[in-house]
């Protein structure tokens, strides 16, 4: 059972005035975040656009997804982490900072104790600012000039220091092509922060926030800032800071001076352009964390996730607190519901994300249904890039559906393998918008694959569970089709070569029917590796499934992997999801393998795979039959076991 989630609400003051050239506030509001040992931070800035302290909190009870709330619990995971096993996270040496300055400062007092360079912070109508770089340029140090969107009047003065200006920060909002010109303009080079949309030309320096921003490395030189927030906010980012793993200038991390002291600011050390951490596990402060006032967040309702046209019918009185609960069929046939935390379902989201660079400029088409993990899933990853979805709830239609994309300029969608097949019997070219198509719930064969791209087709073969929040392992968009794991996932195979998992976006555990009820019960052992009834080969990173546990069967003496003789028929032309091969009794060799299938033309098909195959695994007939299907298309193989079961074999 997943632990809860309790929060303790902060103010900090500021000791010189206001943040930045949008804020007239002196005070500002946050809360902390603990989730079992771990903590986070979120601090909202809703002048710069975030949602309030009390419409965060509203997220987090509706298991909503946010930006903000994401980070935290990612720093709450790792913490917690480390503060299990006892040790700091802090490593890895952190990178030494620039000298924030909000208003009048001592610049050669500032070269003294060590810092190469200082931030200004300023506005388009700063009549200050010259005079200012004129002082911190004459005490040797460099420059950098944030000026938070609003304008670039007074920069064209500067053009006399501009050797020694490191960077303009956000001139006015970011736009490729009117940048690319500022910049030669003012003959300075200029930073981009805060920015969710798509990157392009014009910035030779990225801002990256731990507390708002992914962390996934840059093509450009970044410089990682704390968010003004608390000191154990600012010790996220500067451990983010520290593990940064492309090319990086001196940070913005020393902002715990900015706020009048309390005893978490007075925790927090500094000496010249160096951050130390605090003393303690995990991020530190454990005696002063554990002694704040924690309130359980309260009212985080269960959703039960089921299709309206075939609910159970005997569904559960209660659900695990703040938990989506998925049904699904099942091993054995009898329904299980799969409960995942919206925690783990933003880990998931987080990941995927990552992996294709998605921005808030990207437009998401979902055809798969909210009660099913594939489509809930575009709604977290949709949040967290702040882009919009597309909904399609309709009956699926590939002529529709391509209507769809170009209408809306979608970039991002996802299908199964047969709606993909679809698409390339019917010859349906892939509008010039579409960047990235994610195919899963079933393998999807190479030759498909190819087909699809030829059509223009960006798709993205991918490997992923309910158990898992979605996707586990995905092709690289720059690659050969290969998948490979998502960062948040440790795997490894047991000696059945089963696929075992740990990580962040697993599930909390089922809830299975029983003589009395219904029973919770984990899926994870004591040290958070759930086992996968997969058979899969681990190369690295890469994965390549290998199918279902138990598929493999002796026929004459011989094995026979079932699942080959699945591709077999893939590669002999049988549509996705059309079939199943299945082992059937036969008086002479015990079992043969025949395809059931719904496929009226699938002889060809038997008689092509028939003719690759060894002849023990070659199938023995073909039966065609209404095949038992989920609200997505997918073959309900457990029902159909069950079925062919009770029905006599004539062999």
């Amino acid at each position: 059972m997943s632990p809860p989630l309790y929060i303790h609400r902060y103010t900090l003051a500021l000791r010189h005035g206001p943040a930045n050239a949008r804020s007239q506030r002196r005070t500002v509001n946050g809360f902390l975040v603990r989730c079992g040992d771990g903590f986070g931070c979120v601090h909202p800035w809703p002048e710069l656009g975030d949602p309030t302290v009390e419409k965060l909190l509203g997220l987090l009870r509706g298991g909503q997804a946010h930006r903000l709330l994401a980070r935290a619990l990612e720093c709450a995971r790792h913490d917690g982490a480390a503060r299990r096993e006892g040790r700091s996270l802090f490593s890895a040496p952190i990178p030494q900072s620039h000298a924030t300055v909000t208003g009048d400062a001592d610049f050669a007092a500032l070269a003294a104790s060590g810092f190469t360079a200082v931030k200004l912070k300023t506005h388009g109508d700063d009549k200050g600012i010259v005079e200012r770089v004129r002082a911190a340029a004459d005490a040797g140090l460099r420059v950098r000039i944030d000026c938070n969107g609003t304008g670039i009047a007074a920069l064209r003065a500067l053009r006399p220091w501009a050797d020694g200006i490191d960077f303009i920060e956000d001139p006015e909002p970011y736009a490729a092509a009117r940048w690319q010109a500022m910049r030669g303009g003012l003959g300075m080079p200029l930073a981009l922060d805060r920015h969710t949309g798509a990157e392009g030309a014009g910035f030779d320096v990225r801002v990256l926030k731990p507390a708002f921003d992914s962390m996934r490395p840059r093509a450009v030189p970044v410089v990682v800032t704390s968010y003004m927030d608390h000191p154990l906010g600012q010790l996220f980012a500067a451990w983010e800071a520290s593990r940064y793993a492309g090319p990086q200038l001196d940070a913005g991390l020393l902002t715990h001076h900015l706020f009048e002291p309390d005893a978490f600011t007075e925790a927090v050390h500094s000496a010249g352009p160096h951050l130390f951490p605090a003393q303690g596990t995990g991020l530190g402060f454990d005696a002063l964390l554990e002694a704040l006032p924690w309130e359980r967040l309260e009212g985080r309702a269960a959703v039960l996730l089921q299709n309206p046209r075939a609910p159970l019918t005997d569904a559960p009185e209660e659900l695990p607190d703040g938990c989506l609960v998925f049904p699904t069929s099942g091993s054995t046939g009898q329904p299980s519901l799969v409960c995942l935390t919206p925690e783990a379902m933003m880990a998931n989201a987080t990941a995927v994300n990552d992996s294709i660079a998605a921005t808030s400029d990207d437009v998401w088409l979902r055809v798969l249904p909210e009660f099913h993990v594939g489509g809930m899933s575009i709604r977290y990853r949709a949040a967290l890039s702040g882009c919009r979805v597309v909904s399609d709830d309709g009956k699926w239609d590939a002529a529709r559906f391509v209507r769809l994309l170009a209408e809306h300029g979608v970039t991002l969608t996802s299908l199964v393998p047969a709606q993909m097949f679809d698409l390339v019997s019917a010859g349906l070219a892939a509008p010039p918008s579409l960047r990235a198509v994610f195919v899963g719930g079933g393998k999807l064969e190479d030759s498909l694959r190819r087909q699809a791209l030829a059509l223009g087709w960006p798709v993205l073969p991918g490997y992923g569970m309910t158990e898992a929040c979605s996707q586990i392992a995905t092709a690289r968009p720059d690659g050969d089709g290969r998948m490979e794991l998502l960062p948040c996932w440790e795997a490894r195979t047991d000696a059945a070569g089963r696929l075992q998992l740990r990580g962040a976006p697993l599930l909390s555990g089922r809830l299975e029917p029983s003589a009395s009820g219904w029973k919770f019960e984990d899926a994870c052992d004591a040290d958070g590796w759930f086992t996968t009834a997969d058979r899969v080969a681990l190369e690295g990173r890469i994965l390549t499934p290998l199918g279902r546990c138990g598929r493999v069967v002796k026929v004459l003496g011989e094995l026979v992997d079932l699942d080959a003789v699945e591709a077999a028929l893939a590669s002999a032309g049988l549509p996705p999801d059309r079939g199943v091969v299945a082992a059937l009794p036969d008086e002479r060799a015990g079992v043969r393998p025949w395809l059931i299938t719904d496929w009226p033309d699938a002889a060809d098909c038997v008689e092509k795979a028939n003719a690759a195959l060894p002849p023990f695994a070659r199938l023995a007939g073909w039966k065609q039959v209404n095949l038992p299907r989920s609200p997505l298309g997918k073959i309900l193989r457990a029902e159909l076991a069950t079925r062919l079961a009770a029905e006599p074999h004539n062999s």
